[in-house]
């Protein structure tokens, strides 16, 4: 088997672990080369069905005015309240 160069610490031996503390390479063992055979895969994210759902979804949607509303929503009607202004805490400044 041939030897390649670490792809980790990329044949330094050392690599920084927690706390920026210089340590030795864990994949090589701070030899600096490993087998090819050995060599970490990168695994691609697969992202682009949810995007094409996400899309197809927005296309699909009806905007919200184009809908008819059977009732109308009216607020409910809030109390009055008396405010005495001998009482208030804060009182406007007059001019």
């Amino acid at each position: 088997m041939d030897d390649i160069r670490c792809p980790a610490c990329r044949g330094a031996k050392k690599v920084a672990k927690l706390g920026g503390i210089i340590g030795e390479c864990n994949t090589c063992k701070g030899t600096g080369k490993i087998k090819a055979c050995d060599k970490p895969v990168p695994v691609a994210p697969i992202v682009e069905p949810a995007i094409s759902e996400i899309k197809e979804a927005v296309v699909n949607a009806v905007p919200v005015t184009t809908l008819e509303l059977k009732e109308p929503i009216g607020l409910p009607e809030e109390p009055q309240i008396k405010v005495d202004p001998k009482k208030a805490i804060y009182k406007r400044k007059k001019a």
